[in-house]
């Protein structure tokens, strides 16, 4: 009997396409040489974020952005794709066409003097190089750690100062609302002010823009995505986690401010900046986090599987009978 090619691998639905092995050392020079590629082009970007994310304490947390994707990479480590498929040609073209797109983008908003659309840019060529060089398979494995980055882009400014003003508008009315209920205080909310009067004192509170929420907004919708992204569950699950974002990270943000401004009116502005201040809101990432883990919680209870009446019989059947 002739030897059968080694390149085919027969199996019972006919022959398969070849795998190539975990890792050569080919592969090594390719991934070199296309991440080398990416840090020399987006070198600028980089430096940009870094830069950003050490002097403005709204983007702090882009430094933690990249460790959590690894970290989501390592708990999937168990479905990690064993070799890369030979011949994919709609792979690599589409992810081609991915970093070519993406060059375009960042060509044009450096000629504009544009910065974030080459942040995102960074992104999509990180997703096209693992599409173009890896395949199908590894980018079903990893495109959630690569989109996750996206929290780590700076917004621009224009842009998050019109987001931060609604934002600071509802901690001022809410925290006037709740300081009204002080024996004696009269309290007025105005635009992102609260005007009060208490024991024969008036004052204002201003809601300033580091105090919008948007940096909690951000910090919990990226932890709240990871939370519904980190563990198996349903689809429509996640969907509740995610939509359930920007509640929390409001609600958090009212009882922060509101705690501030009892500390103001009561006379500990000690208490309402620096240190303290900066735990007070470490204090409502941890209310975030018990707020998902209880969504999570009653999801994942929400529905009770009982045995079916079938169930029961063979049960019964395998037992010997039900007794009298």
């Amino acid at each position: 009997m002739a030897e059968l090619p080694r390149q085919v691998v027969l199996s019972a639905g006919g022959p398969r396409r070849r795998r190539r092995a975990w890792w050569t050392s080919a592969m090594t020079v390719q991934l070199v040489i296309v991440a080398g590629i990416l840090v020399w082009h987006y070198w600028h970007v980089l430096s940009y974020l870094v830069r950003v994310w050490s002097s403005n304490g709204d983007w702090s947390h882009g430094f933690i952005i990249p460790l959590f994707s690894l970290y989501y990479l390592y708990l999937r480590r168990d479905r990690m794709p064993l070799g890369l498929e030979d011949h994919n040609r709609a792979a690599r073209v589409m992810g081609g066409l991915l970093l070519a797109g993406a060059f375009a983008i960042y060509v044009f908003c450096t000629l504009a003097a544009i910065s974030y659309p080459k942040t995102v840019a960074l992104v999509v060529s990180v997703l096209g190089a693992v599409l173009m060089t890896c395949g199908w398979t590894w980018t079903r494995w990893s495109w959630f750690a690569i989109a996750f980055l996206l929290f780590a882009l700076p917004l621009p400014q224009r842009l998050y100062f019109q987001l931060t003003l609604p934002l600071r508008e509802i901690a001022a009315h809410v925290s006037a609302a709740i300081l009204a209920f002080l024996p004696g205080m009269e309290t007025q909310a105005v635009g992102a002010t609260v005007q009060y009067f208490y024991q024969g004192r008036s004052d204002t509170l201003d809601i300033e823009q580091a105090c919008s929420g948007m940096r909690l907004l951000i910090t919990m919708t990226a932890l709240g995505v990871a939370m519904a992204f980190v563990s198996e569950r349903p689809l429509w699950h996640r969907l509740v986690m995610i939509l359930a974002c920007v509640p929390i990270a409001i609600f958090c943000n009212m009882v922060r401010v509101t705690t501030t401004g009892f500390m103001v009116v009561f006379g500990r502005t000690d208490l309402a900046k620096g240190f303290w201040h900066m735990m007070l809101g470490l204090g409502m990432l941890l209310i975030a986090f018990s707020l998902y883990g209880g969504i999570s919680y009653v999801l994942n209870h929400l529905f009770v599987e009982h045995e079916t009446d079938e169930e029961d019989e063979s049960l019964g059947a395998a037992t010997g009978g039900s007794s009298e």
